[in-house]
């Protein structure tokens, strides 16, 4: 039985737009693929974000309406997206919407060209960072959110003038239990100066400073990494990990800081899994706000790299007005919530 390929396309509104340093974010587009093949059924996710690197959504659909006659066909590295989709989905289609070794059962091999075993493990919990607003507005949502257990959380900076940002952050970590860390997600849009006020403040609050991620845009890394060694505060890389010199950055003892993987942005599966390998202990895995298939895929990936320990930014559930993530907004990700997935149900709500 030849590949058969079917797409719909999905357009999400957020309850309210997402600020960041580059505007306001109003709805997420992207689509959604199932793939049969030999009687089995997987699903993957294209969400692109041409922002951080990835094909546009207009390139996607122009690949994904030719796949969809002509199915057999790989998608180019230069459609990172696409990639990941069709492979996640090819690795679901093949062990079928559960992990066969939670069972004893080994992986079925039978699509040679896709060496699915790289990225299969049984799935395991995962401690979520809060997604907080930017601005002010989010000191009331912090504290429920450390009262509902959230650890760690992260927040958005860069979005309005850096004193009023600067006083906010002042109030959050003051107000916060001492067990809570912050990230400041500065989205490449600082200025050098700007970073420099940011670390001059959190330095004496850096015990309870997780990072600071991506504050300067992508060719500033050696800035960067010499403002981390000077202020002994953590950098993150985001955007450049899409960049023109990704490769370069996930080689192990090149970046010192984390290093913040949107994988459903980062190509095919198995590859994609070989590079983080060497890295794991500095991976921070993070949403592209996408539906709960390219979610669940993303943590099977994350599921394969037992080194990977760091609180993972998939809280975004309550970020929009669907029912396409299966997960609730929890502190935890459980492993008996992930086994009640099925994609089948998103598929059928498109």
């Amino acid at each position: 039985m030849s590949r058969q390929i079917s797409v719909k396309p999905y357009r999400r509104a957020f309850r309210q737009p997402l600020r960041t340093a580059h505007g306001e974010w109003a709805t997420r587009e992207g689509f959604l693929v199932r793939v049969e093949e030999e009687g089995r059924v997987g699903y993957g996710e294209v969400a692109p974000l041409p922002d951080f690197g990835s094909e546009t959504l207009t390139e996607a659909a122009a690949f994904l309406e030719q796949l969809a006659s002509q199915p057999e066909m790989a998608a180019p590295a230069s459609l990172p997206c696409c990639a990941f989709a069709l492979s996640a989905a090819q690795v679901v289609a093949e062990l079928g919407s559960f992990h066969p070794l939670e069972n004893g059962e080994a992986p079925r091999q039978s699509a040679p060209c896709l060496p699915a075993s790289k990225v299969v493990a049984p799935p395991r919990d995962y401690s979520v960072s809060a997604l907080l607003p930017s601005g002010s507005t989010a000191l009331r949502l912090a504290d429920e959110k450390s009262k509902a257990g959230y650890c760690s959380m992260k927040w958005k900076i860069g979005v309005e003038p850096i004193a009023k940002e600067i006083t906010t952050a002042r109030s959050l970590l003051d107000s916060l239990p001492s067990t809570v860390r912050l990230r400041f997600d500065g989205n490449a849009g600082l200025a050098a100066s700007e970073l420099e006020q940011w670390l001059e403040f959190l330095i004496p609050y850096r015990k309870r400073v997780d990072f600071i991620e991506q504050p300067l845009a992508c060719g500033q890394e050696t800035l960067m990494a010499d403002y981390m060694k000077a202020s002994g505060i953590g950098i993150a890389l985001d955007e450049s990990l899409n960049g023109t010199e990704r490769e370069r950055w996930l080689k192990p003892n090149v970046w010192a800081g984390p290093l913040v993987i949107k994988a459903p942005l980062m190509g095919e599966l198995s590859q994609l899994a070989d590079r983080l390998a060497v890295v794991a202990e500095q991976v921070v895995f993070s949403s592209v706000f996408e539906t709960g298939i390219g979610l669940e895929n993303s943590l099977r990936l994350a599921d394969s790299l037992p080194h990977v320990f760091r609180p993972i930014g998939y809280d975004t559930r309550a970020v929009f007005n669907d029912e396409l993530n299966y997960l609730q907004a929890a502190a935890t990700i459980c492993t008996s919530d992930r086994r009640a997935y099925d994609p089948e149900l998103v598929w059928n709500l498109i």
